[in-house]
């Protein structure tokens, strides 16, 4: 068959829509999964949380988002303009930043998780293992996700679910284990 014959394939659609944000998950199980390294090596006591350490771990729940977010923007904009030999179009600009300002939007639920928790006394240790339980969960709603977008069955997407949350698993227990 020759190139002009063959059958051409529709472009998969990886976003998932919540609301009128469109969510790459790449770049949000990619930031999940640096947000949950982030907090599995802050040492965040056993103290109920205060103002001072609750700023703190929000400050901690947004500064690698904002620079992983940055650098993409970064290298995105000199990968476009280097592929298309221009300069970058306000549309372009655009683009890059709705498309990076996803990274960001990792931080949103655990830092509403947290201000939720805190006035309740319970220990800081405490709410970042919930916050981290709930990445993981999170890790393991997006294997789900891809299992039905790879068009398995149901068990299989659970298997998938299941195995994607234990990977990310893996990587909190390997960063306590080279940090502490």
């Amino acid at each position: 068959m020759s190139e002009s014959t063959a059958p051409s394939t529709p472009p998969l659609d990886l976003a998932f829509r919540l609301g009128p944000i469109n969510v790459d998950p790449h770049r949000v199980i990619y930031a999940t999964i640096l947000l949950m390294t982030a907090y599995a090596i802050y040492d965040e006591g056993t103290d109920p949380l205060k103002a001072g350490p609750i700023a703190e771990i929000v400050g901690l729940s947004i500064a690698p988002l904002f620079a992983l977010a940055m650098a993409h923007a970064f290298s995105d904009a000199l990968d476009l303009q280097i592929r298309n030999g221009r300069r970058l179009t306000r549309s372009d600009r655009a683009h890059l930043f709705g498309t990076n300002l996803q990274y960001l939007y990792v931080a949103v639920p655990p830092t509403i998780l947290i201000l939720a928790l805190a006035p309740t006394g319970m220990r800081a240790d405490q709410i970042i293992r919930i916050v981290q339980l709930m990445g993981l969960i999170s890790l393991g709603w997006w294997g789900y996700f891809a299992g039905r977008k790879a068009g398995v069955s149901r068990a299989r997407r659970w298997t998938f679910a299941i195995n994607y949350s234990l990977m990310g698993l893996v990587v909190i227990l390997v960063e306590l284990a080279l940090t502490h």
